[in-house]
């Protein structure tokens, strides 16, 4: 883990929005406070398929 995806616990929510969006962007995150850890990291809702396997998937008259 790089030096730069550790942080100290946030005092206000807009340092804690940095810190989701650098788990979103560049991956897990690590927040350390007084008592011990947390691991942030990001999830997509689900699956976008690519445009090319869409594409290849075929239509409804290809089944």
């Amino acid at each position: 883990m790089k030096a730069e995806d550790r942080w100290r616990l946030p005092d206000d929510t807009k340092d804690l929005a940095r810190v989701f969006a650098a788990a979103k962007k560049d991956g897990p995150q690590v927040v350390f406070d007084a008592d011990g850890v947390f691991s942030v990291s990001y999830s997509p809702r689900y699956k976008r398929e690519s445009a090319e396997d869409f594409l290849a998937g075929g239509g409804p008259d290809d089944e």
